[in-house]
Parts: C-alpha cells; sequence; structure tokens
C-alpha cells in the first residue's frame, strides 16, 4: 500500500511539473521574443502533426529546443555551487525536502511537490535540506554560469549575500 501512495504521489507531482513548465516554456518564449508556429486552434481535434490544432482558442506554441531539463538526487545537506541563469530555472522537488536561497532574499525550504522559479540572472544555489534527502526536477534554457561552493555558513544562513 505504502507502494501505491508513493506511486500516486509521484504521479501527481510530475503532472502538476508538466503544467508548470508547459507554461513556463510558453512565458519564457514569449518573453525571449522567439518565433513560433501561430494557430487559430478551433477545437478540430485529431491535431495528426500539426500539435496546434490540440487547442481552442489562438495560441501560440514556443520554441523548446534549447531548454535543458535535469533531475539530480541530493543527500541532505548537499547543494549546487552558486550560479546563475539568463533567463531563470523552474525548479520541482519530487522527493524529500529542497532548499534555496537567492541574493538578497531568504533561505527556502520546498516541500515535495512545490515548484520555485529563480529569477533570470539573479546569483543563487539549491540543494537538500540539512535534514532530508531530496530530488530536484530542473528545467531551464539560456546560459548557466557556475561560481565558487556555498560555505556551510551560507547554506545554514549563519552569513548571507
Amino acid at each position: 500500500m505504502h507502494g501505491q501512495n508513493r506511486r500516486h504521489a509521484r504521479t501527481g507531482v510530475l503532472t502538476a511539473l508538466v503544467g508548470v513548465g508547459v507554461a513556463v516554456m510558453m512565458v519564457g518564449g514569449a518573453a525571449q521574443q522567439q518565433q513560433g508556429a501561430q494557430a487559430g486552434g478551433g477545437g478540430r481535434g485529431g491535431g495528426g502533426n500539426n500539435f496546434a490544432n490540440n487547442f481552442t482558442g489562438k495560441i501560440t506554441v514556443g520554441e523548446t529546443s534549447a531548454m535543458r531539463m535535469s533531475r539530480i538526487k541530493f543527500e541532505a545537506g548537499a547543494r549546487t555551487n552558486w550560479h546563475l541563469h539568463s533567463t531563470g530555472q523552474l525548479l520541482l522537488f519530487e522527493e524529500g525536502k529542497g532548499r534555496v536561497y537567492e541574493v538578497g532574499g531568504q533561505i527556502v525550504d520546498l516541500p515535495m511537490g512545490k515548484p520555485y522559479y529563480t529569477q533570470p540572472n539573479v546569483l543563487h544555489w539549491h540543494g537538500a535540506a540539512p535534514d532530508a534527502a531530496a530530488t530536484q526536477f530542473s528545467v531551464y534554457s539560456g546560459s548557466l554560469d557556475w561560481k565558487e561552493a556555498v560555505t556551510d555558513d551560507e547554506y545554514t544562513g549563519k552569513k548571507r549575500r
């Protein structure tokens, strides 16, 4: 029974992630003024090879070939180095409890299933909470600029940037 509940929880998390990911990709595509296919929709169904035929109303399908995804398992206390993304990043912790910090903000502990969007060009780090491992799924595009390691004092909030 525990395995079945876990499978249902993971399915719910992945379904939510897909919905949020599609929305972020569409917004990101518009923000980057990427050229996409436009269609009137009309709810004709069937669709075939024309993805836009599977929607009602006017939509724009954004370019996603430059999107990157990763799934990372962090042990308790593990985290990334400081880094920034030119177009922001969508994070979702599929299992466990995550931790995120953006310069100038507060440390945020995230439960499983709650998405978090890091702002473009804002120095940040993310990983697992000190007391729990976490599996993180992320989606981003644009450039990624890695910096130095996050110190223990920065990770615990004793020192802030």
